[in-house]
């Protein structure tokens, strides 16, 4: 996982920041050694209707609604969110069956104090976990503003129908098979073939734990063609057999 620098504008100090943030994009605002003061307003008519500083060393975590913003700082750098991280709300909300609201405001930004050092390549992980057990009203503007995003609804549309080939949930999506895997490949990070293969490996190692069903019966019950092939498919995937799978996990 890494942050791209968003594209600036030239100014004329050389600790001003001038940049645009795209609609529904969520960026970090970083401020180095000295308090950084940060201007937003609507990219099309700027008015710097909305004036914040950030601590020296400070991290604020900024989600734009559904229009451009356009930034001006000192002593701040801007760095984009990785589409990695609603995709984890979005795995994460499934996995509990919840449903944020998309109503409401749609076109103001929220903004979130970050705590931690979330410029290193591990850590929003861990820090989403944080905010989803301390789950406070600023982070929930956050997470809302994240469902509405396609990466979070097109994880969460794969996630709901993981039974189904490409080329139906393209049909169901309302997009081409090309539109669809290409989107499909930003919002996992991978393939939509690879993923849903993956999909696939856990639903059926996880009956495998719960039910001791025969390779027989689970490679029947999810389309593969013969045990072998079931087995090939685990092992090409995750590394391991099912079975040494099984046994490390019964062993702990």
């Amino acid at each position: 996982m890494s942050y791209i620098p968003l594209p600036q504008t030239p100014t004329a100090h050389p600790t001003t920041l001038s940049c645009v943030i795209p609609r529904a994009e969520s960026v970090l605002l970083v401020a180095d050694h000295h308090v950084a003061d940060v201007d937003l307003g609507a990219a099309r008519t700027y008015d710097g209707n909305s004036r914040f500083t950030i601590e020296p060393g400070g991290v604020c975590l900024l989600a734009s609604g559904e229009r451009q913003l356009k930034l001006l700082g000192r002593h701040v750098r801007v760095l984009a969110v990785p589409d990695s991280v609603p995709r984890l709300l979005a795995f994460h909300d499934h996995a509990k069956g919840l449903q944020r609201s998309v109503e409401g405001d749609r076109r103001t930004a929220a903004l979130l104090p970050a705590t931690g050092a979330l410029e290193h390549p591990s850590a929003p992980q861990n820090w989403l976990m944080n905010e989803l057990l301390d789950d406070t009203p600023a982070f929930q503007a956050v997470a809302a503003r994240w469902a509405r995003r396609e990466v979070y609804q097109l994880v969460r549309f794969v996630l709901e129908s993981p039974d189904q080939g490409v080329q139906k949930l393209a049909d169901r999506y309302g997009l081409s098979v090309a539109q669809f895997r290409r989107i499909g490949r930003r919002a996992f990070g991978r393939s939509l073939k690879e993923q849903l293969r993956l999909l696939r490996a856990g639903r059926v190692l996880h009956r495998y734990a719960d039910t001791g069903a025969t390779f027989t019966r689970l490679s029947s019950d999810f389309g593969f063609s013969s045990p072998s092939h079931f087995c090939s498919e685990i092992k090409s995937l995750l590394g391991r057999s099912p079975s040494s799978i099984y046994q490390s996990v019964h062993s702990l």
